[in-house]
């Protein structure tokens, strides 16, 4: 956990916007500014601008830094091209995940590993144990702020506000811009399924940057938007939180992210754990499910079965685009791989639920 009470640059920013302002693992961050559904919505039809500054960043340089990206890393990035980003799990000697991250890749000597708040140390720890005498780690967290827009209205505000260049950045690439005094990475990247752009800034230029976006974006209805759009957004999208869908219990192959994971690579942690597991077979596998009717699923429900307990909710809450609770979980393989119908117990009553794909709703997303 991070200490307690840590704030980004933007703090007294959102307390003025009269923010509902809660601890979100020892950051306070704004819930919500107004209304979560109608911030949702703002992102969905227009663009929504949230503080995502309570992310770690990680930079690992010098001639050994890929060779020890690759080693911590499920993903194979020996191809990525420089300036582009990749997702991947880290995983621990057993398989379990200890982060899931993106990786930009500035070149062959230099990566921005960005982390999850709640494993900044964790995840810093567990890097340096690996390094070799020609990798430098430096933890920038508490340096980099990172802003979010995200919208099908994003590309609009990007272009407005820093250029042309940057608003025609293909999907999970980067780009540096310089704009007036402030250096930034800009990012085609998001966590909301909409189209969106992501912008590390050092913390003297961050509130600089929340105003001058808002400012351009403001005949796009460009809205600042919380905590609560940003997880029913993600949720809706398919997109997997750290702490809740996914922890150092649980695989990536469990996890429905299997993808990332490269055996054809020479070696990272965790393959040979992961292999046996692929071998041998999955005992329960990650599912999303629609409530058929009523009744809004949440964390630690009981997944049932003809009365039988037979998974457990990880992730849950009511679908603003939907207007029916969605939500995440485990369950027993067989139930996963039928799709079957099954019950989600709320406060002791169980209400039907169909296990369905992701993502739950079509996004119309330019790529």
């Amino acid at each position: 956990m991070a200490d307690k009470d840590k704030k980004t640059p933007l703090y007294d920013v959102h307390v003025n916007l009269r923010a509902k302002i809660v601890d979100y693992h020892g950051y306070l961050m704004p819930l919500e500014y107004s209304r979560i559904i109608s911030e949702h919505r703002s992102v969905r039809n227009n663009a929504g601008l949230f503080d995502i500054s309570h992310m770690g960043e990680i930079i690992v340089e010098g001639k050994g830094a890929t060779e020890l990206v690759q080693k911590i890393i499920t993903n194979d990035i020996s191809n990525l091209p420089d300036h582009k980003a990749a997702y991947s799990p880290i995983c621990d000697e057993e398989g379990g995940i200890l982060d899931d991250i993106i990786v930009f890749k500035y070149n062959l000597d230099k990566y921005m590993l960005v982390i999850n708040c709640g494993n900044i140390k964790k995840d810093n720890k567990w890097i340096s144990k690996f390094k070799s005498d020609n990798v430098n780690i430096n933890d920038a967290s508490n340096q980099i702020s990172l802003l979010a827009v995200q919208g099908p209205k994003s590309k609009e505000v990007i272009r407005l506000a820093l250029g042309d260049e940057c608003s025609v950045l293909s999907h999970f690439h980067f780009m540096e811009v310089t704009v007036g005094e402030m250096q930034l990475t800009v990012s085609r990247t998001g966590y909301t399924g909409e189209d969106g752009f992501e912008i590390f800034v050092d913390n003297s230029h961050c509130v600089d940057l929340w105003k001058m976006l808002l400012e351009k974006g403001k005949d796009i209805d460009l809205k600042p938007a919380g905590l609560g759009a940003r997880d029913t957004l993600r949720l809706e999208a398919g997109y997997l939180l750290y702490g809740n869908d996914i922890d150092d219990y649980i695989t990536p192959l469990e996890a429905g992210i299997g993808w990332t994971v490269k055996f054809d690579k020479t070696d990272f942690i965790g393959k040979d754990s992961l292999l046996r597991l692929k071998k041998f077979g999955l005992k329960r596998m990650f599912v999303a499910f629609k409530m058929r009717d009523k009744g809004i699923p949440r964390t630690d429900n009981e997944i049932t079965h003809n009365n039988n307990v037979v998974g457990k909710v990880t992730s849950g809450t009511f679908s603003p685009s939907l207007d029916i609770g969605i939500g995440f979980g485990y369950v027993l393989k067989r139930f996963a791989e039928h799709k079957s119908l099954v019950n989600i117990r709320i406060r002791g009553t169980d209400y039907p639920a169909q296990i369905v794909d992701t993502p739950f709703i079509t996004l119309d997303r330019e790529r």
